[in-house]
Formats: structure tokens, sequence, C-alpha cells
């Protein structure tokens, strides 16, 4: 499964994930308040078990909320430096930078419809890839 795949589903713009935290910032001010189905790629196919896919995380909810959580988690914003020194800000940008790698989402609003639309990418992933999205198979 591609993100090229999703398009029948309503995913047809993908937002370029920055290093620079105020775009990041920026672009989440202009997400939708509303519950949705959202989808992280990347712009080079992942090997999978089977085959290989762009696509590195398909969640849902309040869309403005899950992707700001989603951005800290990855990018920690710099009142978070405190940490030692190797935050996992460096760690992204030095990956990004290193591999040539840049990450994407796209969301479609579907309001109570949204945890089925989940379900059904995520069964549909698996089948063609015998395991979920890289970054969905990281529950304890």
């Amino acid at each position: 499964m591609l993100s090229a795949d999703l398009k029948r589903y309503g995913f047809n713009d993908y937002f370029r994930i920055e290093a620079n935290h105020q775009r990041n910032k920026e672009l989440i001010l202009r997400l939708p308040k509303e519950k949705g189905v959202y989808v992280i790629r990347v712009d080079k196919p992942v090997p999978r078990i089977k085959g290989e896919s762009d696509i590195i995380y398909i969640g849902q909810g309040v869309i403005q909320r899950r992707i700001q959580a989603l951005l800290r988690s990855y990018l920690p914003l710099p009142f978070r430096d405190y940490m030692n020194k190797h935050t996992a800000r460096e760690l992204f940008e030095r990956v990004t930078s290193e591999l040539n790698l840049q990450a994407e989402f796209s969301y479609v609003l579907l309001g109570q419809k949204s945890k089925e639309l989940e379900s059904r990418l995520l069964r549909d992933y698996c089948l063609s890839h015998i395991e979920p999205p890289p970054l969905n198979n990281t529950r304890k």
C-alpha cells in the first residue's frame, strides 16, 4: 500500500513536516479542529516484511491536536532542550539530512466515521505488508 492508493479516500494534499519549528507551528494553527484520519508518509518507500511503502503512520482524532502531539514527540519545541544534548529534534534533523528523507502528512475530515476509516486503512496495510506501518508498531 502506497500513499497514492489513498487518493480514493480523499488524501490528496500533503503538507511537509519541517525541522523549522516556527513553520510547523504556523502550519498547525491552520489545521482544522475537527475529527478525521491522517497519514504520515516519507518521500522514499520503506522496506516492509512484504514489499515496501511510503506510509509510516496512520491515525485518527482531532487533526490539529494529533498532528501537534506527533510533531512535539518527533520534533520537540525549544523549551524541551533541557533534556540531554541528543534531543529527538537533533536526531530528526540528522536523519532527514543524512538520508535525504522528507516527511509529509495528509488528512481527511470524517467526524464520527474516522475510527472506521482508520481501522480499514490499517487492515488493508497489514494485508498488503503483513505488519502495521512502522510508527503504528510502537505501542507497548
